[in-house]
């Protein structure tokens, strides 16, 4: 069972995704980041690298609906959300799995120059995909940057993606990943 942490974080989560506010997710919502990232990236839509990602974005939908749409509407609520990660978080192999391909696929896109960290700006291109400010993805950064090197390394992200998915000590900086939560 969820804790009243892991409600507040993962349905700040859900939020990144229903930028529109109309209390669900869909495969706009997941095309929506694709296209932010292509615009940003100055990609263009026949890009290999943009329907790399974009077939990436729509399997992992397609992956969330079948998994999470309890009444098969094609929308995700927040509570289909919370009762889908709850799921995953008893799971060890599900949680694995999920955390794991998250974690894989944005260390991977955002590693833009591949050397192996994501450093400030590549940070703030991850946080910018999702519509949110580099004001707030440079506060995030430096708490997430526990050793302050400058850089998070892929371990450093699974890391911070346990103590998001799974941390309940409301000190973790892991907690503010997708941003504040409160």
């Amino acid at each position: 069972m969820l804790t009243d942490l892991q409600r507040k974080k993962l349905t700040r989560y859900f939020h990144l995704y229903d930028r529109d506010g109309d209390g669900n997710i869909g495969p706009a919502d997941f095309e929506r980041v694709v296209e932010n990232v292509r615009i940003m990236s100055g990609l263009s839509p026949e890009s290999h690298r943009h329907q790399g990602l974009r077939r990436t974005y729509l399997a992992r939908w397609e992956s969330l609906r079948r998994s999470a749409d309890a009444d098969q509407d094609g929308r995700i609520d927040v509570s289909d959300w919370l009762a889908y990660w709850d799921g995953v978080l008893q799971a060890d192999d599900r949680y694995q799995a999920e955390v794991a391909s998250v974690v894989r696929r944005l260390f991977d896109f955002f590693d833009a120059d591949q050397d192996g960290y994501i450093g400030l700006h590549e940070f703030s291109d991850l946080y910018a995909s999702y519509g949110l400010s580099s004001a707030l993805a440079r506060s995030i950064f430096t708490d997430l940057d526990v050793n302050h090197d400058g850089m998070i390394s892929r371990q450093e992200l699974l890391d911070i993606g346990h103590h998001f998915y799974r941390g309940d000590d409301p000190s973790a900086p892991g907690n503010r990943l997708f941003g504040p939560y409160d």
